[in-house]
Formats: C-alpha cells, structure tokens, sequence
C-alpha cells in the first residue's frame, strides 16, 4: 500500500521498530522504539496502522498526530481455513490467529468518531514459488527450516492438476475511524528548550 501511495504523488512516512532499511525511493523510513510516535503534532492527514491495539498511549498518539479530520485506518487481513491444505499449512507455520479490528477499544478511547468497518474476500492463485513466498511471510516464530518442505508436500497434495496451483481465500477486514481533536489534551508551550549537541 505505501508504495501504491507514493507512485500516487503522496508523501508516506513508513514507521516501526522493524525498519532496517530503505525500500522505495521516494519513501521515508523511521526506526522507533516503543508506542509513542516521533513526530510532532497535527502532521498527518492518515495514519494507517496493522491493527488497532488496545493500548491507550497508541490510540492517544494516533490522533496526536493526526491533522484535525485526519483518518486513522487499519486493515488486517484472515485466511480461510476450512480449506484443506490452509488449515495443514497454519499448523506447520505455528502462526497466530489475526487480530480482528477492536472498533470497542477506538470508540471507547473517545478520540475517534465511530468507525466506519468493511469486510470483503478475495481468491489467489499460488504457484509453488508464490505458496513458499507466503508461508515465509507468515510463518510464525516457532516455524522452523522443516517449513519449506511441509510446503512442498502441500503444494504436490494439493495443487489443482489443471492449474498447477493453490486456490488461497483471503478475508480483508478494514476500519476507518476520524479523530475528534475535541479529545485530546492541549500540548504544553514548552518554556525551555534543550539541544542536545553532543
């Protein structure tokens, strides 16, 4: 989605704890520790985040920097597995169930308007390379180097003899939320300012 953004002509700032390098050009990429944002106030006009965590300090940073009307969004994203060969791979993987969108916590926090929530499926196509690459990117941490294997297995079980594919039904959960800047405490004018020259 950010790179679909900034071909777009949008400026995308991509923040996390896991940022180790620069993958677009025209992206700007921030390393940060911890829930609190390193940005000032009122910048954004989106924040798009993987989930909606019922943390009360992400919720407040958030709309700290959402500009007034700003949109806080999320969009997580479940795989059917009531199909045969999904349900053997989520096993093997040792992934954890998604979270859900909490639209309980975002209207409770009282700094977002009410929610507006979508929900939709999609069907994929996977090759073996395509069925390797997924299980990579969603595998979970006690999945280990026997992965790529029980894949394979999968794939040759499994795979449609007409297509030579995995049929994949992807359910895409999505939440949209305005911030109410009426919720938020007035920042301080600071009296003292440090610079830290070192």
């Amino acid at each position: 989605m950010a790179y679909v953004l900034a071909d777009q002509g949008h400026e995308v700032i991509v923040a996390g704890d896991d940022v180790a390098q620069a993958r677009h050009p025209d992206i700007f990429y921030v390393r940060m520790q911890g829930e609190r944002l390193p940005f000032g106030p009122e910048v954004f006009d989106a924040v798009v985040a993987p989930e909606v965590r019922e943390a009360p300090t992400a919720l407040a940073e958030y709309a700290r920097v959402l500009r007034p009307g700003g949109l806080l969004s999320t969009m997580t994203r479940t795989y059917d597995t009531s199909i045969p060969w999904m349900r053997k791979l989520t096993q093997a993987i040792a992934q954890r169930p998604a979270a859900q969108p909490d639209t309980d916590t975002l209207t409770a926090s009282g700094l977002f308007a009410e929610p507006e929530v979508d929900e939709f499926g999609t069907w994929e196509e996977l090759d073996l390379a395509a069925a390797l690459r997924f299980a990579a990117e969603v595998k979970g941490p006690s999945a280990g180097p026997e992965l790529f294997p029980t894949v394979r297995d999968l794939f040759a079980t499994y795979a449609s003899s007409s297509s030579g594919t995995l049929r994949l039904r992807h359910q895409t959960h999505c939440l949209r939320a305005r911030v109410i800047r009426d919720g938020l405490a007035e920042e301080p004018v600071p009296t003292t300012t440090l610079f830290d020259l070192a």
